[in-house]
């Protein structure tokens, strides 16, 4: 039996051959998601995922963003935030994946693999609570 690969080696493998051949996406995905039940990594899948993302942007300059708004955002704002986005990281492309949450009030949240942007008003008031 084979030995279970490191989560990093795996997100690096998977970003390498999803980059190389993105024809095979879904072939992919679904080979991942084989090998992570195969292993009894399920519970790690959203840390993969993550790696992956990572990964993605190292190797292919693609920065994928979880942005969280209070409204959805209009295509000002969206190509806005993509264009800042894509300045401070130098990323080739940034890809947004939206969600709206009226609970922030307003603004929004941008997650990225390595970071979180809140400029939510949800976000300012839980600063100013700790201060």
């Amino acid at each position: 039996m084979q030995n279970k690969t490191s989560r990093r080696i795996l997100a690096r493998t998977v970003a390498a051959k999803l980059l190389a051949e993105p024809a095979k996406r879904k072939a992919w995905v679904e080979a991942l998601a084989a090998y992570l039940v195969q292993y009894g990594m399920e519970k790690q899948a959203d840390q993969v995922i993550n790696d992956i993302a990572r990964e993605l942007y190292i190797q292919g300059g693609h920065l994928s963003v979880s942005v969280t708004s209070a409204r959805k955002l209009s295509d000002s704002a969206r190509e806005e935030l993509k264009h800042t986005l894509q300045a401070a990281t130098s990323a080739k492309s940034v890809e947004l994946i939206e969600q709206v949450d009226p609970g922030l009030l307003g603004g929004l949240v941008a997650r990225t693999p390595d970071a979180v942007l809140d400029v939510s008003v949800r976000g300012k008031l839980k600063q100013l609570a700790s201060l």
